[in-house]
């Protein structure tokens, strides 16, 4: 089953080059001045547009509620800050993610009682991207994540150190629908995460994702929608499952005047 999905994964990532590759040489100029025009608008603060490079500093909070049928269940309160910085004149970024469990609190056997109740530092990634390609509409993104065990606890992380080499194929266009017509970016990824380094009694890791980012953004540029789904192929546990994550949001200049 691995053999199978390593050669689907790479024959997905030789498709994604090749249609980029065998795309029309000439575009028109218009679309071009379009593309570029959208791609390093640095008056875009959205964050959004990942090959719009910029610097910013992000807080997050997730409640999950972990139920499962036949098994206990539980819930978990995640913080986490994300900080971006680009580098080396704009042509790279740095990124930093650092969760913090509040609280996590799981009923492993059913039995009413909290067999996990831990809370503190989870497992801190940071990734480096660069764009080396960037045609008329189209561009190509690489990036390394890296991914440390630094969990205070064992449940709050994997107990690996990994890496995931990651590729992205963006697109830019035009049109939209509702309020979103100014247009977009459409980016599908592939990326893979593997462990170098395990505790003891942990799991390898070893993953396959495919990532799809698709924005869209209104014609005064003040809002954007944006969905990420991600399929993900777990090698070591023979685990599929996928993730839809979808976003609104918006700016705040024109009800704050003051605020840039």
């Amino acid at each position: 089953m691995r053999r199978v999905i390593r050669k689907l994964a790479t024959s997905m990532l030789f498709a994604l080059l090749a249609s980029l590759a065998l795309a029309p040489v000439s575009i028109a100029q218009e679309d071009k001045g379009i593309a570029e025009a959208a791609a390093k608008d640095t008056s875009d603060k959205s964050g959004t547009n990942p090959i719009n490079f910029q610097r910013d500093l992000r807080f997050y909070n997730e409640y999950l509620w972990l139920n499962e049928d036949n098994v206990g269940d539980g819930n978990q309160n995640v913080f986490t800050m994300e900080y971006r910085q680009p580098f080396f004149k704009g042509k790279w970024q740095f990124r930093l993610r650092a969760p913090f469990t509040t609280s996590l609190q799981a009923d492993v056997n059913g039995d009413g009682i909290d067999d996990i109740d831990d809370s503190g530092l989870g497992d801190i990634n940071f990734r480096f991207l660069t764009v080396p390609y960037f045609q008329g509409a189209n561009a190509v993104a690489f990036a390394l994540e890296v991914f440390v065990d630094t969990a205070s606890e064992d449940s709050l992380g994997a107990g690996t150190t990994s890496l995931a080499p990651i590729v992205f194929l963006g697109h830019f266009f035009r049109g939209g629908f509702g309020p979103w017509q100014k247009g977009g970016l459409f980016a599908p990824g592939l990326q893979y995460k593997f462990s170098v380094d395990e505790d003891e009694g942990r799991a390898e890791t070893e993953q396959i994702i495919l990532d799809i980012n698709f924005l869209l953004q209104s014609v005064d540029g003040q809002s954007w929608l944006f969905a990420e789904p991600q399929i993900v192929f777990d090698q070591e546990t023979d685990a599929d499952f996928a993730i839809m994550d979808i976003e609104f949001g918006w700016m705040m200049t024109k009800w704050w005047p003051d605020l840039k």
